[in-house]
């Protein structure tokens, strides 16, 4: 009997891993995937490879990319299940990518994703929040904060002296869209005064991202704010202001 228990053990410890193991594959690997293949695909401009792995609006949204020539390469994807049911997912995305231009830049999406007939497939998309959870660890991230402090000065220096375009640089993702999106009302002349004695606090930080508490004086007015970074391949980046 004894024999049987120590068995019937030993066959749980190497068998339980393998069912988890091909749960994960059968269940998360796939709706990621499909995600994964349709970014990549509107990112390279690759309509086609997009319409093939979603259907619904997401492939709507690979139609309306037809003759507009993307041509951005996308440096890494990283996805993860958020939420899952049956022949149905939650696929959560940040993906750096370069432009067409060269620059850096980065984005966070949402996609639900649907089993049918062929496959999986993306069935809707959307643009995300960065995703800010989790505990922060905030030892060794003094070089961070210091590099992060240097970007938001020159971002606010080009502010000052009304230089529009040096200031977008400083920017990515969702603040570099919404600067952007502001260029026609506020992008003619100083948006701010000069700013002086400009201090940077750590308040959160995890993997690529640092958010930073800041405190300036701007035309005698004293201002306090927080602002998130990213580490993109040319070096920090806001994102969030």
């Amino acid at each position: 009997m004894r024999k049987k228990v120590i068995l019937l053990i030993l066959v749980l410890v190497i068998v339980g891993p393998l069912l988890i193991l091909a749960w994960h594959y059968e269940m998360v690997v796939p709706p990621r995937h499909a995600a994964e293949t349709y970014l990549r695909a509107l990112a390279s401009g690759d309509v086609a490879g997009a319409k093939e792995v979603s259907s619904g609006r997401a492939a709507e949204t690979a139609r309306k990319l037809e003759g507009k020539n993307l041509a951005a390469w996308i440096d890494e994807i990283s996805t993860s299940v958020q939420a899952q049911g049956h022949g149905w997912a939650r696929v959560k995305a940040t993906v750096e990518l370069t432009l067409a231009d060269g620059t850096a830049d980065v984005g966070w999406y949402e996609l639900d994703v649907v089993k049918e007939a062929g496959g999986w497939k993306v069935m809707s998309f959307r643009e995300d929040a960065p995703d800010l959870s989790g505990w922060s660890l905030l030892w060794g991230r003094t070089g961070d904060v210091e590099a992060a402090r240097e970007v938001f000065a020159g971002y606010l220096d080009a502010l000052a002296a009304g230089k529009w375009d040096e200031a977008t640089k400083y920017l990515t993702g969702p603040a570099k869209k919404s600067m952007e999106a502001s260029r026609e009302v506020l992008g003619h002349g100083k948006i701010i005064g000069k700013v002086d004695d400009l201090q940077a606090r750590l308040i959160w930080a995890r993997g690529k991202k640092v958010m930073v508490g800041f405190s300036y004086k701007v035309d005698g007015r004293d201002v306090d704010l927080a602002a998130v970074f990213y580490q993109t391949k040319d070096g920090w980046k806001i994102i969030e202001i």
